[in-house]
Parts: C-alpha cells; sequence; structure tokens
C-alpha cells in the first residue's frame, strides 16, 4: 500500500476542524497508520519548506506552521497520494473547487488548513522527517 504524510495545520487545529478532516480521510477508507499532535519548530519547519527559502513569503510561512500545534499523520491506502491531493484542493484556499477540504474550509490568503505530500519520493522523505522515531 501507498504512504503519505498529511499535516493539519495551525488553522485547522485553531478552528476545531481536526475531527471533520480525518472524517473525510476515513470515509475514503485510508488507514491512519500513525498520528500525533506536534509543533514544529524554525528548524524543522525550515527544512521542510526549504525548497521555497529563496521566496518572499518563506518567512511568513516558517512563522505560521510554527504558531500553534499541528497534527501530523501517516495514510495509507490505494493510490492514496493521489486521492488526497485531490481531496484537499489546490494551494490556494481561492483557487480550491468546493467539496474540497481548502474549498469548503478555507478563507485566509495563505493559511490553508493542510500539507499533503506531492509524490510517493516526497512522502517518504517527510514521513521520516515528521515520524523520525520510525526509522530506528
Amino acid at each position: 500500500m501507498e504512504r503519505t504524510l498529511v499535516i493539519l495545520k495551525p488553522d485547522s487545529v485553531k478552528r476545531k476542524l481536526v475531527g471533520e478532516i480525518i472524517s473525510r480521510f476515513e470515509k475514503r477508507n485510508f488507514t491512519i497508520l500513525h498520528l500525533k499532535m506536534m509543533n514544529i519548530d524554525r528548524d524543522l519547519a525550515c527544512e521542510h519548506y526549504f525548497h521555497v527559502k529563496d521566496k518572499p513569503f518563506f518567512n511568513d510561512m516558517i512563522n505560521y506552521i510554527t504558531s500553534g500545534p499541528v497534527i501530523a499523520m501517516i495514510l495509507s491506502g490505494h493510490r492514496v497520494i493521489e486521492a488526497v491531493r485531490s481531496m484537499i484542493g489546490a494551494t490556494s484556499n481561492f483557487d480550491s473547487k468546493p467539496g474540497t477540504i481548502r474549498g469548503d474550509y478555507g478563507y485566509h490568503p495563505f493559511e490553508n488548513l493542510i500539507h499533503a505530500s506531492d509524490s510517493a519520493e516526497s512522502a517518504e522523505i517527510e514521513i521520516k522527517r515528521f515520524f523520525p522515531e520510525l526509522s530506528v
């Protein structure tokens, strides 16, 4: 089975959307292999967003993802990466279609509720990054 990393970002936790979002994944019959609430420190955030370190919004992204607790989880299932990416919608809440997580709940131009790995390669790297205890 394919695996992916999903992070419910601080705005999801703050707005009490965690149960609703997880319920959507469970209704698609994806398995939650691991789940934890955590705070992302600046070093981990910088590592995760290294690919956009030269963008003008980099510091805003770091400040946002470190602003409160997140829910990190590993989901598994058939074509889970593609399906989850489709379920969450476009990166911009305003470009996301109704029926997607961001389309239904997003309202902020920058805070976009959720992260999901975009490929099998990214998923494995991100799973190791956010669940280092499983790499032992």
